[in-house]
């Protein structure tokens, strides 16, 4: 626990300072270190089931795809997704037999997929430019995002550990309970509430209560998504944690896993539902 403690601290403050010291461009490097590391560990739990993921050609195909997404003039990320699968299918036909391409091309494909996550709350900062917010607004609802979304894990913990008795994924997260989600649900419910108030003037007009419950909600269910994902992968590699990055809690994926669909989700849902 005093490791965990630690580790969370240290998180946080690289984070705010990071924020702090860069704005909006500082939020969105961060993402893009987030993505990559994640997607380097995600391709190392998948060789550890036998897959041969092209993790340099992977890596760089994300970095590419989460570059793109920032800059509003050049290809778009449909261009880049496709020009990073055509890579990658030609260099593992090109380069390895037929078994192991399968493997390669497979593997390396839905790695691909994390960083492609990582562009929509990249992304997110040219849509609320488009719209008439500023730096502060994209940082204040990504944070507000964040923060409800990883209030679900809190929550769902807390309520799963005392009240849980109704198991919700017994094959992938036996850990998992009916009651643990729904509290982490009203859990992301209230803090999306306190922090609407309180940070009123640097989120979007027309995020109101009602909205606030539905994104809230959303959140929270789509987080689970992303760690029963995780879950699956390191049972299958038959891994406690994506990596040893964090003493006390694990690699870089533990902490990204709620968010990677949870995050796009969201962005989906402002584009739409709130300007």
């Amino acid at each position: 626990m005093i490791k965990r403690t630690i580790s969370s601290v240290l998180i946080l403050a690289f984070v705010s300072l990071t924020v702090y010291l860069f704005g909006a461009v500082g939020c969105a490097g961060l993402i893009f270190l987030a993505g990559l590391l994640t997607q380097w560990e995600f391709y190392k739990l998948l060789g550890k089931v036998g897959q041969r993921p092209l993790m340099a050609t992977g890596i760089l195909c994300g970095a590419l795809l989460m570059i793109g997404s920032f800059h509003t003039n050049g290809p778009n990320l449909a261009e880049l997704l496709y020009l990073s699968i055509t890579i990658v299918v030609v260099q593992a036909l090109l380069s390895h037999s037929l078994e192991t391409s399968k493997k390669c091309i497979m593997s390396t494909i839905i790695g691909i997929i994390v960083p492609f996550m990582c562009c929509f709350p990249i992304a997110l900062y040219h849509e609320m430019l488009r719209h008439g917010l500023g730096n502060n607004h994209y940082i204040c609802t990504l944070f507000w995002m964040i923060v409800v979304t990883k209030c679900c894990d809190i929550g769902g913990m807390f309520v799963g550990k005392h009240f849980g008795k109704h198991k919700l994924a017994m094959n992938f997260s036996p850990k998992k309970t009916v009651e643990g989600l729904l509290g982490g649900i009203l859990f992301s419910n209230c803090i999306g509430i306190i922090l609407l108030f309180l940070c009123r003037q640097w989120l979007p007009s027309r995020l109101g209560i009602g909205k606030t419950i539905v994104l809230a909600t959303l959140l929270a269910i789509f987080s689970l998504v992303g760690d029963l994902v995780e879950s699956v992968v390191k049972r299958l590699a038959n891994e406690k944690d994506s990596g040893t990055m964090f003493p006390g809690i694990g690699g870089i994926f533990d902490l990204t896993d709620s968010l990677l669909f949870s995050i796009p989700l969201g962005v989906l849902y402002l584009k739409y539902f709130i300007h």
